[in-house]
């Protein structure tokens, strides 16, 4: 069997593949297998070893370049007759004694007819031919590489890719700032450092043209004017802008001369070189637009990321998946409502914003917590409000069940309060009601929130758990719907928070313990309570007293009522409704 290397349509080398024998390829003059020209040709590159049918391919630990085979870099693997390996833009065929390919022993050292290209299935893009310059799943995988390569490592493997299918001497991605080209990443067939004059002309044309490629082309196969300036050692460049959401554009630029446009003998090479200037600015369009749209998509990825960390993650998925702004637009929806405060935090850093810095860290845990539990029962963070949050259930998604959803979440925020700090407690508020939900704001700025009475009287139930001196009460319509099976419910008392019309009973709820004796417990309490309540609301302020005694050492609740009831009667107007004048 026989190695025969090509570059270019022209077989410039070919060795003897001896059975056992290594050869050596590499660009030094005493190896075995020595290959000029070939700028990506380290010293010693690759090994190969006959074998039968079959040659093992074998890549040096020294060479600094990949080997392709069948469209992928690899480090070893075997050859049959008519296998072939690339490097660069060299090829190397291994060809039997008699195999068909049109390449013998007594014709492999002639030259081969000029821009002649063998394609099949597994052809790498190196040098197609004008009409398919690069294989689909080249394309495909695209991509794929940006989300699994640094940006830097992507342009770097775009523009070898281009390159090489291109022919160009060199290809660039870069950006153009206030007139100042930065250079992102470039390619080129010689690897050392040499002019690369880019024509601003060009670049400013495919920056208005935006995704449209503009070519170029100073050759004087085209019998035209010439455009733009002229450079010495290029005859044509063609570049592409990539708009990329919230950066600079993005371009791909990229030149060559008469030698890549392949023109045949005979062949009218005026229309010879406009086909192939159209064929190559019809690739770099369709790269740079493959590129444009996995960008624009990583791009969008990441600020729904970044979203995520000030919004809750169903209300950023929410925004970014409404086709219609009419779905966000505000409307009138039945929602539960939570407000959540940390008992003390403000009297604890009050005037002292060191004080602040040093329970940062145990705010956002506590925080992090709370937001976890609201997740865990489908619930929506709608804002942060210093250490307080304003949650809701039912928008901007529904919710079946969101009464009972909300309050199950509020009895294991009351729980990991005490497995995530020291000594700290909570009050929560719950209400349930229809509100108006949706995008609201200025014309400049606007947030996805929730308006309406339910709102504000959530909020003050919120702040009357400072004064019952219980983690959690809710109001009477969140009391009615939720499951006597799951749930304790225990009304505390009528209330007027203070700047309200209205009278609210609120209620506190616990779990069902499983333990019995604990459940009877809790059951116990709960109707010495409602006795001494009803004494209480009718005036009996003594009986309310003595009724409430024996429970009020271990249920706050209770002892709230007690507390009012010692003042032994009520004041004349009294109408069985506690006063609230601090909201």
């Amino acid at each position: 069997m026989k190695l025969i290397v090509k570059r270019d349509g022209q077989v410039i080398s070919t060795f003897e593949l001896v059975e056992e024998v290594e050869l050596l390829i590499g660009a030094s003059a005493v190896v075995s297998g020595y290959v000029p020209g070939e700028p990506y040709l380290s010293r010693s590159h690759v090994h190969l070893q006959a074998c039968g049918m079959t040659v093992r391919v074998y890549r040096s630990k020294s060479a600094s370049n990949p080997v392709f085979f069948r469209g992928k870099p690899s480090d070893q693997f075997e050859l049959g007759p008519r296998d072939y390996f690339v490097i660069g833009s060299t090829t190397f065929h291994v060809i039997g004694p008699e195999d068909g390919s049109g390449v013998t022993a007594s014709s492999a050292t002639a030259p081969g007819p000029a821009y002649q290209f063998t394609l099949g299935a597994d052809d790498l893009r190196l040098r197609g031919g004008h009409e398919d310059r690069m294989r689909l799943l080249d394309l495909m995988e695209l991509p794929e590489i940006l989300r699994t390569k640094s940006r830097a490592e992507f342009y770097v493997y775009a523009c070898g890719l281009l390159r090489m299918a291109t022919s160009a001497e060199w290809v660039r991605v870069l950006t153009c700032i206030d007139g100042e080209h930065l250079v992102y990443a470039e390619d080129a067939t010689v690897d050392r450092e040499s002019p690369k004059p880019a024509s601003q002309q060009l670049i400013d044309e495919a920056m208005q043209a935006a995704p449209k490629p503009v070519t170029f082309c100073w050759t004087q196969v085209l019998d035209g004017a010439q455009k733009g300036t002229a450079h010495e050692g290029v005859d044509w460049a063609i570049c592409c802008a990539m708009p990329v959401p919230g950066e600079s554009p993005v371009l791909i630029y990229l030149a060559g001369t008469d030698d890549a446009v392949g023109r045949a003998p005979g062949a009218d090479a005026k229309s010879t070189a406009r086909t192939f200037l159209r064929d190559m600015a019809r690739l770099v369009g369709l790269v740079a637009d493959m590129i444009s749209r996995a960008m624009s998509l990583q791009k969008m990825d990441a600020w729904q990321s970044r979203l995520g960390r000030f919004f809750s993650d169903k209300l950023v998925s929410k925004i970014l998946e409404s086709e219609e702004t009419d779905e966000l637009a505000p409307k009138i929806v039945e929602a539960t409502i939570m407000f959540f405060d940390i008992r003390g935090f403000s009297l604890l850093t009050e005037g002292n914003l060191e004080r602040i810095l040093e329970y940062e860290g145990d705010l956002r845990s506590v925080l992090t917590a709370m937001t976890q539990c609201i997740y865990d029962h489908k619930g929506v963070v709608l804002r942060y409000m210093g250490d307080g949050i304003l949650a809701c259930w039912n928008v901007p998604y529904p919710a079946e069940n969101h009464v009972e959803l909300a309050c199950l979440a509020s009895l294991e925020m009351v729980d990991s309060m005490a497995e995530v700090t020291d000594g700290w407690a909570c009050g929560i508020g719950l209400g349930v009601g229809d509100v108006v939900a949706g995008s609201l704001g200025s014309d400049q700025i606007y947030a996805y929130d929730v308006l309406g009475a339910v709102v504000n009287q959530t909020a003050r139930v919120e702040g009357i758990t400072k004064t019952v001196g219980v983690p959690v009460l809710v109001t009477d319509d969140v009391c009615a719907r939720v499951a006597s099976d799951k749930i304790l419910t225990r009304r505390v008392a009528r209330f007027r928070p203070a700047g309200m019309e209205h009278e609210v009973d609120l209620h506190t709820i616990e779990r069902i313990p499983v333990d019995s004796a604990l459940k009877a417990s809790i059951e116990r309490r709960i109707k010495i309570h409602a006795e001494g309540l009803a004494a209480f609301e009718s005036g009996d302020w003594e009986q309310a007293f003595h009724v409430l005694h024996p429970i009020v050492q271990d249920d706050p609740a209770a002892k709230y009522v007690y507390t009012l009831a010692l003042q032994g009667s009520p004041p004349r107007d009294w109408k069985g409704v506690v006063e609230l004048t601090v909201k």
